[in-house]
Formats: structure tokens, C-alpha cells, sequence
């Protein structure tokens, strides 16, 4: 069977600082990957990717970034057997219901599929919009086994919605091991490259994103994880993972790794004979965790050959340094063992990033008071970076009863300008930002002064560099690159890593009717 996977193009707030910074999408690469290991062709259109400076107004205060719907399905091949959409958060709902409708129209007889980390909390607003299919959890284990039903077999898998089957998804984590590697053959590579930034830092422009394990025995208010998973953490074995970064290596020119886990470390003794794999292969890659790893998963030793091996930056997540909103968050964590991961970093030289949340329900001035007091302290240990955030409630999460009716999914965001006490929470975020570089200055000059020079050449050791220059590089696309109106001037084509409607018989047409100069 033929099928087009599309990516959706990436929605933020207007002109905020603190939306979601786009990286290589590793996960349609997989799914492309099984798909062509069960014998089925595949295209990938990832409208990000194909347009990452045109940006678009998009319900007043958001702006999507890449392809609009309308041109995306315009790059789908005339013959396609299957399409698969892809949507992995909040901000991707509205979007991703553009897409059905645009698909329904130009392939009125093909079938729809919507998956996604997303849709394994909403499914029903697809269905309503005329998606045949919609599942959850891993699309690799579902979609092949829906190819199969539609090619007259069967399947028992629970987690699909369409026609007469609906079944609730059990959480769990299906086997990874032997997932084959992912397949970035239809990703534009050098589209991403030269974007210069990406989900982690960017150390030599090109890199690629990859994933280890999956799940979390954790249990955060929070979080969507425990819903996701089940509770349940799998990993895949130290040499099938090195097995696949020398595969990157060899078939892309690669030396630089984005580990995408939600919780790479949480068995000390594979990070470590993770690490002794890459120095029993002599290796000389990069590599960082961007999502974070559990701080309490690692020390010394752990931190020691990581470092060996490459590894130059990682995230942990305090979220708190007040007891009574841990505990209302469920998030265990060892505040004195943060301070000791904090100097050994800074001791080894890898870069670390502390995240925390504001605005949990019950949070008081108190408690706020106490997550600057250590963070005081952090920098004073060596802690290169901090990122806040302010409470979001995620569908199916402990907090979701927070979200008030009438709210659209895209509301659900970095910053949700809907809560009564948001004004409060964003002068805390900046009063964070505010301590942070100025103790760091007395402290630490010499960091603030790499801060100054990764942004100046953009090799990036640090994920705030580069946002800094992404937010740059964003105001010029949008107010140098973009005409007037808010509306994206035309792409020049032809885009050759991917076949086109529009070429199978006359220029393919944009909303409105224009051409697009897409395909």
C-alpha cells in the first residue's frame, strides 16, 4: 500500500518567546521505517520542514509555521492508497482538523488516519471531522495492523477508533528492541540543518533525533506519562542503541545525537554500559537528552563517562523547591542530590538545565519564595541554565479539571493567558530570569560571556542560547520575509525530495486558487 504520512505545520502564541522549538520529527522517520519493513511504500510531507521561515496568522493570537493544510495535501502523490496524520500536541489540534478537511476534499476514497501522541487523549474531534481511523499509543505497532484490515486481514489491537471498531487503548509500552531504524531519507535534512537550532543545542549544525526508551514509572499531576504508559518504562540494549547512531553516522554524515527519551537514565547500569559501549567502539559522537533525565538516576560515576563519551548537555526537573507543592504535584525528588548533580556538572563540564513550574493550584508567595532560594544556590554551584513554566492542564492529566469550558485545545500551551493569576505567574517567571543571570554574572562570568558567544557563532552548548537566536531569526521572518498582511509569500520550487500532486499533471493550487509555487 501507498502511503503519505504528514507532519502538520508548528503552531505557537504570536511573537512569544517561550513556544516549542522544532528539531527533526524522529518520529514519522520511524513510522516510515516499519512501514517499509512490512513491505508498504511511503512519502513523508512534513510541512514544517518544507516552509520552516513562512509564517501565518492562525486564530488571532497563534501563528502556524511551514505549509498551511491546503498545500501540504497538495504534495501528497495522486495515487496514494493511505494518509496518515500526525499530531502530537495541543497546539496541533486545529491544524490537524484542516488537514482531514483538505484531504477529504482532494482524496474524497481514501482512507484517513490520524495518530500521535495527541490523539491518544482525543480521539472523538476526529472522527466528528471525517477521519476514518484514529489511533492511539505507538503508531508502529497500530498502523501496520490496520494496513492489514484494510487489506482484507484482521487485527485485534485495542487503542483504534473508525467504522465499527473502538476500543480503549490499554496503557503499556509495546516492544522496541528490534523497531527498525528510523528512515530520514524523506525528511529535508538540510532544511533543519540550516536552521542552526533545534529541540536540543545544536553543536555543528548537523544532528539527528533519536529515541532509546519509552515511558515512566513516575506519576506527576502534571503529566500525561502515567496516562501514556501505564506506569511502565522500556529501553532498548546499549549496543542496539550505538548500533543505530553509527548507522545515522555512516548513511547521513552525522556525529551529533538528540536522545528524545523522557527518561533516558533510569537504569544506572545501562547508562553506564551505554557509555562503555561507545568507548569499547572508540566513537567520538555528541550527544545531549533535551527532555531531561531523572536527576536521582545518576551519579558521579554515571556523569563521568557520559561525559567521556560526548555527552555536553542535559535537562533535569526539580519543578519545585517547596515540599507542600511536591507533594501536591506527586513528583518525588531529592533537592539535596540536585545541588550535588549541579556542582558535579559543572565540575565535568556538561551543561545542565534546571526546569521548574509555576502556578500549581495551592502555590503561594511562600513557596515561590523557596524555588528562588534554590535556585540561588544552584547558580552559585555551577547550574548553567533554567527554564520555567507555568502550569498548563493537559487532557487526562490530575489537573485537567483546572481548564475552564469553552477553551479551545490550542489554549492548552506554554502560556496559558486564560488563567486569572497569569499576570502574577509571568512576573515570577521573569523575576526567575532576572536573579538568575545576575548572580550568574557574579558568580560564573565566564558563562555568561559563552551565553554571548554561542549566540554570536551559533554553536550552541545551551537550549536558552538558542532560543534567543531562533527568536531573532523569527522576527526577521516574520516582519522582513512575510508580506504584508500576515500572509506567506510563495515558496520557488521544485522541492526534489518530494513527489508532488502538483507535478503529476499541472501546478498544484493553494487556497484561493493561486498557485502556490509548493510543488
Amino acid at each position: 500500500m501507498k502511503v503519505a504520512l504528514v507532519r502538520p505545520p508548528v503552531v505557537n502564541l504570536r511573537n512569544s518567546p517561550f513556544g516549542s522549538t522544532p528539531g527533526v520529527p524522529s518520529n514519522v522517520a520511524y513510522l516510515g521505517a516499519v512501514l517499509r519493513e512490512a513491505g508498504h511504500e511511503h512519502v513523508i510531507v512534513d510541512s514544517y520542514g518544507l516552509a520552516p521561515h513562512r509564517f501565518s496568522r492562525y486564530k488571532g493570537k497563534f501563528e502556524a509555521r511551514g505549509l498551511l493544510p491546503a498545500e501540504a495535501v497538495e504534495c501528497i502523490p495522486a495515487d496514494v492508497q493511505l494518509i496518515g496524520l500526525s499530531c502530537h500536541c495541543t497546539l496541533e489540534h486545529g491544524m490537524t482538523l484542516s488537514l482531514i478537511r483538505e484531504s477529504k476534499k482532494r482524496f474524497p476514497g481514501v482512507p484517513i488516519v490520524v495518530g500521535g501522541y495527541h490523539t491518544t487523549f482525543c480521539t472523538r474531534p476526529f472522527l466528528e471531522e471525517g477521519a476514518d481511523f484514529v489511533l492511539q499509543g505507538e503508531g508502529e505497532h497500530r498502523l501496520p495492523m490496520l494496513i492489514s484490515h484494510l487489506e482484507g486481514g484482521g487485527f485485534d489491537l485495542d487503542g483504534i477508533y473508525g467504522g465499527e471498531h473502538a476500543s480503549e487503548r490499554t496503557p503499556r509500552v509495546c516492544p522496541i528492541e528490534d523497531l527498525p531504524f528510523a528512515d530520514f531519507d524523506s525528511i529535508p535534512l538540510e532544511e533543519y540543518w540550516k536552521l542552526h537550532y533545534a529541540h536540543g543545542p545544536v553543536v555543528s549544525g548537523r544532528y539527528l533525533s533519536l529515541f532509546t526508551s519509552r515511558g515512566c514509572p513516575h506519576a506527576c499531576a502534571f503529566c500525561q506519562t502515567p496516562r501514556m504508559w501505564g506506569g511502565k518504562w522500556m529501553a532498548k540494549s546499549p549496543g542496539r542503541v550505538v548500533d543505530e547512531m553509527d548507522a545515522y553516522a555512516e548513511r547521513y554524515g552525522v556525529a551529533d545525537f538528540h536522545i528524545q527519551d523522557e527518561n533516558f537514565s533510569l537504569s544506572r547500569r545501562r547508562t553506564r554500559e551505554f557509555a562503555l559501549e561507545l568507548l569499547k567502539r572508540g566513537r567520538r559522537y555528541t550527544y545531549c537528552f533535551p527532555s531531561g533525565i531523572k536527576v536521582e538516576t545518576v551519579g558521579f560515576e554515571e556523569l563521568e563517562l557520559l561525559r567521556r563519551t560526548g555527552c555536553g548537555y542535559f535537562a533535569i526537573s526539580p519543578e519545585s523547591a517547596s515540599p507542600r507543592v511536591l507533594a501536591a504535584m506527586n513528583k518525588s525528588v531529592d533537592l539535596a542530590h540536585v545541588e550535588k548533580v549541579v556542582a558535579w556538572c559543572h565540575q565535568l563540564g556538561i551543561r545542565l538545565n534546571c526546569n521548574f513550574v509555576l502556578g500549581f493550584p495551592g502555590e503561594e508567595l511562600e513557596d515561590r519564595r523557596m524555588t528562588y532560594r534554590l535556585i540561588r544556590r544552584l547558580v552559585r554551584l555551577g547550574l548553567d541554565e533554567v527554564v520555567t513554566f507555568m502550569l498548563t492542564p493537559l487532557p487526562e492529566t490530575a489537573v485537567a479539571g483546572l481548564m475552564p469550558e469553552g477553551l479551545e485545545y490550542e489554549d492548552m500551551n506554554f502560556s496559558p493567558t486564560w488563567r486569572e493569576n497569569y499576570g502574577r505567574i509571568t512576573w515570577a517567571r521573569r523575576w526567575i530570569y532576572i536573579q538568575f543571570f545576575t548572580l550568574q554574572a557574579v558568580w560564573h562570568p565566564g558563562k555568561l560571556v559563552r551565553h554571548v558567544y554561542g549566540i554570536l557563532t551559533r554553536r550552541f552548548r545551551m537550549k536558552g542560547d538558542m532560543t534567543v537566536y531562533r527568536f531573532l531569526v523569527d522576527l526577521w521572518d516574520r516582519h522582513i520575509r512575510t508580506l504584508p498582511g500576515g500572509s506567506a509569500p510563495p515558496l520557488r520550487g521544485p522541492l526534489p525530495w518530494i513527489p508532488c500532486a502538483g507535478s503529476r499533471g499541472g501546478a498544484g493550487r493553494a487556497a484561493g486558487g493561486r498557485s502556490s509555487g509548493v510543488c
